[in-house]
């Protein structure tokens, strides 16, 4: 029995989260009637480096401050708590019952990484994945891949419409690193974090 609407999870290890993380739950909520979006920091990630990831403390503390603006987004550490590598497959069973609908938030490179996930199948059956293209790939080049997915794993995939995202949170550590601005990528509230913590530097 279900005991909530329909949701989106906005997964990533958000190391800083930036606004063009907020940008795009802005866009999927208003463009796919979401009634709540997890922001999900994840806790082990398998497939990145994590030799620069700050603490999961720091992380999640970032993303609150990121998000306390919209009373839709949510912080959860369900990946942070969970011991072990962060598995997609996993977070969804843990969750999938309490929930109407489940909408999971990729980039376009994990659209094509998707075959080489962690149980692809289980994935696809449990949750409408909405992809994000900051640019990086051809409309037609998307559109094969989608129809790839649908065709191997039944998938459910939809586009987000979203305004190019002109950079990366490891951008934003190289410019800490070279002591430049970063508040038009973060916000100020992030940013006076980042300095008072003395993260990525």
């Amino acid at each position: 029995m279900t005991t909530n609407g329909v949701i989106g999870i906005m997964g990533g290890t958000f190391n800083p989260i930036h606004l063009g993380h907020v940008e795009l739950i802005k866009a999927a909520h208003k463009q796919f009637n979401l009634d709540k979006i997890l922001v999900m920091p994840s806790g082990s990630p398998v497939y990145k480096d994590q030799t620069e990831i700050v603490s999961a403390k720091h992380r999640c503390n970032m993303v609150n401050l990121a998000i306390n603006d919209f009373d839709y987004m949510e912080l959860s550490t369900i990946e942070i708590e969970r011991k072990g590598n962060t598995y997609t497959a996993d977070t969804l069973r843990q969750i999938e019952s309490d929930y109407e609908k489940i909408y999971f938030i990729i980039g376009a490179d994990s659209l094509f990484a998707i075959p080489e996930w962690y149980k692809p199948q289980y994935i696809c059956a449990n949750c409408h994945l909405l992809c994000a293209n900051r640019d990086e790939y051809e409309i037609d080049e998307l559109n094969r891949q989608k129809n790839l997915l649908i065709s191997k794993y039944d998938a459910k995939i939809d586009f987000i419409k979203c305004d190019s995202i002109p950079y990366s949170s490891t951008e934003i550590r190289n410019r800490i690193k070279k002591k430049l601005p970063i508040t038009d990528m973060v916000g100020e509230k992030v940013e006076n974090y980042i300095k008072e913590n003395n993260l990525y530097i």
